[in-house]
């Protein structure tokens, strides 16, 4: 009997998608109307925050992960953070602008940080937030820390503040810098997977995971070294900050179940017994200290503004005339896996940022170009095209600029040797000079399933790259000479751009990573300082006589991401901190790396390519 009209089946199956349809429609409705919440508490709450008034407290809390520029699609990043499904990000010159601003803002009575959000910064991105702190106390405005639980890169954050407030619950752990990967070697033999790798360079250990099941002596011995110093940079900057030995930071760290006992099990009490924090108090008992320091507000708090709605509101600030003798400088972002063609932003596309490039190059009103850098690397094809986009600019006589932030190695560094100067901040990751390349084979995979692979070709070569054979072994000599020789490329970009012989470079290569501080030892980079600094160099390389303009050349937006993009900076503004704050923290540096592993794999360029990139740059 057919499901008809009047059939049992044709009712059961009616009344199934009914209720299918009405649960789609009560999600989307739902969607939609907090969507619609946002943007009208942004419509509202963005009018009100314009109004600006004395005794303002400005609000720094940074949510996510502290980033260049941001990852994604502005639309679809509007809709993953309002539904809270990926860590929010926010942009490092954000905050640092704001802070500056507020510096010289009457308005602006004081800088009130509250850290519990922010999941990751790298550490050279934190010394550019703590020279603008710095720069913002020469005002005389007082600066508070205030958290429920800091870990180790949000207590540095709280710990360029005048005083440091903890919830009497709270806690601050600091453990310590670690570089820990996963291995995969016995997996893939399982799988009967065969790893075809291609690579010079004694410490290039980017592609030890897949061939290993542990680290190598030489991956840890030069990890150690630049780790060792990061951690030293970290331990001296909270150290000076608090006003203690850096020495007895350490010791309490390392004796911290001693430190822990002696104050009762209670974490906040040891964080006070170690001098890392001022005052114990509850989230009421700090709005009540915060309103007797200043003034009242709405909603039983003190006057405040979130530091994105401060800069919207001083943004009319900003398009006074310049004077007629300054100099422009463009600012270009470079973040993300450096990859051919075009993508969507996340990644350093070469096509999007050849474009970005030839746009400078092509316009009067720009004098000079940075480049900002924050990356790992990735395809080495795709970072000499932007090399050489690059130096055709300097060879229009307008000055280049690299300005390394957290990572700035292998691709990231190549791309850097078409720069009239390099800076760095002591704590950036680069160097690791090394190329490789890999092409895994499933043959004996395919086999456990029955599945075999037969045939003939025309020459020795035919069907060499094929993913179900075994890597003929002349290909195999052909890749690994053509990764030899993109090493020799590599070793006489460097030499050329460093004015160095390529055996000398060649001894600070390998591969091998370096702190910011260490390759100004090793005349790797040129000058030490943040992104404010590059830029004012190359103001004065242009002729600047004083005066400069910066400006951010980002891709174009429709006027609906520009709409979205509005809204992701102030109506997210408003959200509490407690959304932002998940309760799986321990696990994302797991599932980060296993899926960064599998994402790289998964969109590797077809066919072989040589990859200058580093694995091993993330810090923990």
């Amino acid at each position: 009997m057919a499901a008809g009209e009047g059939s049992f089946l044709g009712r059961v199956w009616r009344g199934f998608w009914r209720s299918v349809d009405m649960f789609r429609k009560v999600i989307l409705n739902l969607i939609f109307f907090f969507i619609f919440f946002l943007v009208m508490m942004s419509i509202f709450s963005g009018a009100e925050s314009l109004k600006i008034v004395n005794s303002t407290a400005l609000i720094i809390n940074p949510k996510g992960v502290v980033v260049e520029t941001y990852s994604g699609q502005p639309a679809q990043r509007f809709l993953d953070e309002a539904m809270d499904r990926e860590d929010p990000e926010t942009r490092l010159r954000d905050v640092r602008d704001a802070i500056l601003k507020a510096q010289n803002d009457d308005r602006i009575s004081s800088l009130v940080i509250i850290p519990d959000g922010m999941f990751g910064i790298g550490l050279a991105s934190m010394h550019e937030l703590e020279e603008a702190i710095k720069s913002f106390k020469t005002s005389g405005k007082p600066v508070i820390a205030y958290a429920e639980n800091l870990s180790q890169h949000q207590y540095y954050l709280a710990s360029l503040a005048d005083e440091v407030w903890l919830s009497p619950y709270g806690s601050v752990l600091i453990d310590g810098y670690a570089s820990y990967r996963n291995f995969y070697k016995e997996a893939l033999d399982k799988l009967s997977v065969q790893i075809n790798l291609f690579r010079v360079g004694t410490y290039k250990s980017a592609m030890e995971p897949y061939i290993r099941n542990d680290m190598s002596d030489a991956a840890k011995q030069a990890g150690q070294y630049w780790l060792g110093s990061l951690w030293q940079q970290y331990l001296q900057g909270v150290a000076g900050s608090r006003g203690i030995e850096a020495a007895a930071l350490e010791a309490s760290i390392n004796n911290y179940p001693q430190v822990l006992a002696a104050a009762n099990g209670s974490m906040a009490q040891a964080a006070v017994d170690m001098k890392l924090v001022d005052r114990l108090m509850s989230r009421p008992e700090f709005r009540a200290e915060m309103i007797s320091r200043g003034k009242k507000g709405s909603h039983d708090s003190f006057r405040q503004v979130h530091f994105k709605n401060y800069l919207e509101a001083t943004r009319l600030a900003d398009l006074a005339v310049t004077p007629d003798a300054a100099k422009k400088v463009a600012i270009i972002v470079a973040e993300g896996q450096i990859v051919g063609g075009k993508r969507p932003p996340g990644v350093i596309s070469a096509e999007v940022m050849v474009q970005q490039i030839r746009k400078v190059a092509a316009d009067k009103q720009y004098d000079a170009l940075v480049i900002r850098v924050n990356s790992p690397g990735g395809s080495a094809y795709a970072s000499e095209v932007i090399r050489r986009e690059l130096q055709a600019v300097r060879d229009q006589g307008k000055p280049v600029i690299i300005s390394m932030g957290d990572v700035a190695a292998s691709g990231g560094y190549w791309i850097a040797t078409s720069a009239d100067q390099i800076w760095a901040d002591p704590a950036t990751i680069t160097g690791s000079i090394g190329i490789y390349g890999m092409i895994p084979t499933f043959p004996e995979t395919l086999a456990r399933m029955g599945i075999y692979t037969d045939g003939f070709g025309t020459t020795d070569l035919a069907g060499g790259l094929r993913l179900d054979r075994e890597l003929n072994p002349k290909v195999a000599d052909i890749f690994q000479r053509s990764t030899e020789r993109g090493y020799e490329e590599f070793l006489q970009r460097v030499a050329d751009a460093r004015q160095m012989s390529v055996a000398d470079v060649d001894k600070v290569a390998q591969g091998r990573v370096w702190t910011g501080q260490q390759a100004l030892d090793r005349d790797l980079i040129d000058k030490m300082g943040g992104l404010l600094e590059a830029v004012a160099s190359a103001a004065e390389m242009a002729g600047a006589d004083g005066s400069l303009e910066f400006e951010y050349i980002e891709p174009k937006l429709s006027s609906f991401e520009e709409f979205i993009l509005g809204m992701t900076t102030s109506a997210l503004a408003y959200l509490p901190n407690e959304l932002f704050v998940t309760a799986n923290w321990l696990q994302r540096p797991l599932v980060r790396n296993l899926f960064t592993d599998l994402d790289f794999l998964a969109n590797s360029e077809s066919g072989f390519a040589t990859y200058a990139r580093c694995l091993m740059c993330e810090v923990e």
